[in-house]
């Protein structure tokens, strides 16, 4: 009686193979006499209008994302490019870079992973023992002030070039404000 039921339930399987196996087979194509096109030929077109909706919508994506890594590059740009100035003989922030600090929080917040370099930098005039140590108090304030506005001070470190790296060589009172300044550095 086992031999006989195993042999019975192989033929069911077989069977209920075969029946699937039909079930599943393609259909006859059929035609639309009134409109001579065939039901393959349709769905042929709809396959392809699908194919191309896809494409244009990866294309679509692909574009957005272009931008987007457009827009954070120049973000990130604007980020180190954008420095605050200080007064002579100065380590203050002044009210008019409160909104440049601001927005550099804004943005540090906005990108957790980015960690930066806060460097302060004086102008010629001078020792450099002095000017060392008032870059690295210009640099040190406007990360307290950053800290202040929510960043990790974890993210931030500082360095004083003091004013060994001016942005203007030359000697004159324009050149002399654009060298106190503390510039952001993304490492």
């Amino acid at each position: 009686m086992g031999k006989t039921w195993r042999v019975r339930l192989a033929l069911i399987t077989v069977l209920l193979t075969m029946l699937v196996a039909v079930s599943c087979s393609k259909k006859a194509v059929e035609t639309d006499p009134a409109a001579g096109i065939t039901a393959q030929e349709t769905m042929t077109e709809e396959t392809s209008d699908d194919a191309a909706a896809t494409d244009a919508a990866l294309i679509a994506e692909e574009e957005l994302m272009k931008k987007e890594a457009a827009a954070r590059e120049e973000a990130r740009t604007a980020f180190q490019d954008t420095d605050i100035y200080f007064n002579y003989d100065s380590s203050a922030v002044q009210d008019s870079d409160i909104a440049i600090l601001e927005a550099k929080a804004e943005w540090l917040k906005e990108n957790p992973g980015v960690r930066i370099t806060v460097e302060g930098h004086c102008d010629d005039r001078g020792t450099t023992d002095y000017n060392l140590a008032l870059g690295d108090r210009r640099a040190a304030r406007a990360m307290a002030f950053l800290e202040s506005l929510g960043v990790e001070a974890d993210r931030m470190v500082t360095v004083s070039y003091g004013e060994e790296r001016p942005l203007d060589p030359t000697a004159s009172e324009a050149a002399w404000s654009k060298n106190r300044r503390a510039h952001f550095v993304i490492r």
